[in-house]
């Protein structure tokens, strides 16, 4: 260890070793990812409070309601911090981490499994306390870049603002438990922090990693893209003539396809088919289908329910969901936010509606869980907050929504 101290030589082996994974990771750009006082403390505050407040939810959740499944093998733990957050899906990550894929696992991707797996090694944990640690430290992560991205293009108070939104929102308690989305919001975050500086090495980095923890990180093109052609000036009349925008980065461009393609070749070589994961996405009762199919399903389905009926309230959170998303995005397209948010907004959207499941209980499944990865509704919605009847229903009924969710989820009688 004496040659990481301040009297090693220059040129050190440990000393070029950290310049380089300095230079991987983008160099002192890193360094300004979590903002300096009073912001640092106040967002530091904001995600421990969002915490404790959902602990406390949740605690009392478990003791008051009852729950819907009471065996021990859908409780794997006697602590109700651990208890609260394992829930649903996240016993299909644990369970990937612990024994490793079958076809019906395939669905879901494999870097957050990865990672539980490698955690347990390291630290002698359990598989379920692991998956949160993962959770929650990214979403500590979630904060501190997503403030970092909308500070940088307009202000702090909008940048915290869209912060508070996201740690508010009805479904956000899923940045705390054992899920996935925590993990890839940070990577796609880092994408666009990474491809906005035109530095397009890391962030094809970051989005290779985003590919592997869920398959909408394919989308991540979208800024590699921007960053390409803002490096590089392509405009309109430069894409026929190939030696003009041929570059070497454009490698780094295709890096979300090459992780999509490793992954499928992966498939292709133990379960003998490269597009299982797509098979496996039938297992939900999912399948490509016309854009408007869902929505339309799902409009009917709350218009004909009684008011209390499961799927009719089911279907209303997804279609409000979906129908509040598009809103927004015409609210952001209005606010000029970039390009490059805009299209990775509309491809999210696009492809989740295009997947419904129109022989479940609700046609647009999960629509209130998926729609928390889009990052840019939050800034537009940290614009919004400025109007005095967006504040008050931001303030008052998402926090209210959030608690009520939470605890039917804990209590295994709601899934987003």
């Amino acid at each position: 260890m004496a040659g990481l101290g301040p009297g090693a030589p220059a040129g050190s082996l440990a000393q070029r070793g950290l310049r380089r994974v300095r230079r991987l990771l983008g160099g002192p750009t890193l360094g300004r990812l979590w903002p300096e006082r009073p912001w640092g403390p106040v967002l530091l505050a904001e995600w421990a409070i969002s915490r404790l407040a959902l602990a406390l939810a949740g605690w009392a959740a478990l003791g008051r309601i009852p729950w819907q499944y009471v065996s021990p093998t859908y409780n794997v733990s006697a602590d109700p911090l651990v208890l609260m957050g394992v829930r649903w899906d996240a016993f299909w990550y644990i369970d990937i981490a612990a024994r490793g894929y079958w076809r019906e696992a395939l669905a879901f991707f494999p870097l957050y499994p990865l990672l539980i797996a490698g955690l347990h090694a390291v630290l002698r944990v359990g598989y379920p306390v692991a998956a949160l640690l993962v959770a929650n430290v990214a979403s500590l992560g979630v904060v501190g870049v997503l403030f970092a991205l909308v500070r940088r293009r307009w202000s702090a108070p909008r940048a915290l603002a869209a912060v508070t939104l996201l740690l508010s929102f009805p479904t956000a308690f899923y940045l705390a438990a054992a899920y996935a989305e925590p993990l890839f919001l940070v990577l796609v975050l880092l994408v666009f922090w990474f491809a906005e500086r035109g530095e397009i090495w890391p962030a094809a980095a970051c989005a290779a990693l985003a590919t592997l923890a869920r398959n909408e990180g394919v989308f991540t093109v979208v800024p590699l893209l921007g960053a390409y052609a803002a490096r590089y000036g392509i405009g309109r009349g430069t894409w026929l003539a190939w030696r003009r925008w041929w570059h070497p980065e454009l490698a780094a461009v295709l890096a979300p396809a090459g992780a999509l393609a490793a992954y499928m070749g992966w498939q292709w070589r133990v379960f003998g088919d490269p597009l299982a994961f797509l098979g496996a996405e039938a297992y939900w009762g999912r399948h490509l289908d016309w854009p408007w199919v869902g929505v339309v399903r799902a409009a009917g389905l709350v218009w004909a329910g009684a008011p209390l009926q499961p799927r009719a309230v089911l279907s209303m959170i997804d279609l409000v969901s979906t129908v509040g998303f598009v809103a927004l995005w015409v609210a952001g397209w209005r606010q000029r936010l970039p390009v490059t948010w805009l299209a990775y907004w509309a491809f999210l959207l696009m492809v989740d509606v295009a997947a419904p499941d129109v022989t479940g209980e609700s046609p647009l499944l999960s629509m209130s869980r998926l729609v928390l990865v889009i990052f840019p509704a939050f800034a537009t919605m940290g614009t919004l907050a400025e109007r005095p009847v967006y504040e008050r229903l931001f303030r008052w009924v998402f926090p209210m929504l959030q608690a009520v969710f939470w605890a039917t989820f804990v209590t295994w009688h709601w899934i987003a």
